[in-house]
């Protein structure tokens, strides 16, 4: 990974190096409670663990977590634990750089090159 600046964003996706769909299949939901858990912060009224700070997505019909560059700043045992994640389990995790006002929102497909 390389430094990334105040908009960018990690994308975890759920498919290892070898080419193997990571399962369980709700891995990203399950990571981004685990975040939740670091960060101490919750959606009013979402009753799914639920941050700003990360967001599962699905990209080319392949599930994947976006992570802020915040959660760095804002926790960064959080941040550590999401990359050895991503590491110990031999999945990508890739800086997509975005434009200031181009937050993804939840739902929202990230468009790969």
């Amino acid at each position: 990974m390389t430094k990334a600046d105040s908009s960018d964003q990690y994308l975890i996706r759920g498919i290892t190096r070898q080419q193997n769909v990571f399962r369980p299949g709700d891995w990203a939901e399950r990571l981004l409670g685990v975040i939740t858990l670091f960060v101490g912060e919750r959606r009013p009224g979402a009753h799914i663990a639920s941050t700003r700070l990360a967001m599962p997505v699905v990209d080319a019909g392949i599930k994947c977590l976006v992570v802020s560059d915040e959660l760095r700043r804002v926790c960064p045992e959080a941040f550590d634990f999401v990359a050895r994640f991503a590491e110990d389990n031999d999945l990508p995790m890739d800086i997509r750089r975005m434009p200031a006002a181009g937050r993804l929102e939840p739902g929202q497909s990230v468009q790969t090159p």
